[in-house]
């Protein structure tokens, strides 16, 4: 499984992130990997949401492998462990 933590209130680095996301992806050994995306920083002000964050990372495109985008707040935990559940559940699929 690959894990990306964003920070939902920098809205200008996720082309970069968008760039960086789909290079790594298209790694032959990361060709059959489950991909979590936490949308961090949920309880800010400005913060963007994880459908606006999946739409600018156009995640739709990716067809090759599972994902899952998961709004979270790392300093309460909020959203953490449903995270952390999707890849159980992958797993235990397997």
């Amino acid at each position: 499984f690959v894990i990306v933590v964003i920070d939902s209130t920098d809205k200008e680095r996720l082309s970069m992130i968008r760039e960086e996301l789909c290079k790594m992806l298209s790694n032959e050994e990361l060709s059959k990997a489950g991909v979590l995306i936490y949308a961090n920083k949920q309880d800010l002000k400005g913060s963007m949401s994880a459908s606006e964050i999946s739409r600018e990372l156009n995640l739709t495109s990716i067809k090759q492998q599972q994902w899952h985008i998961q709004s979270c707040c790392a300093l309460t935990g909020e959203g953490l462990y449903q995270g952390l559940e999707w890849i159980v559940s992958r797993l235990k699929k397997k």
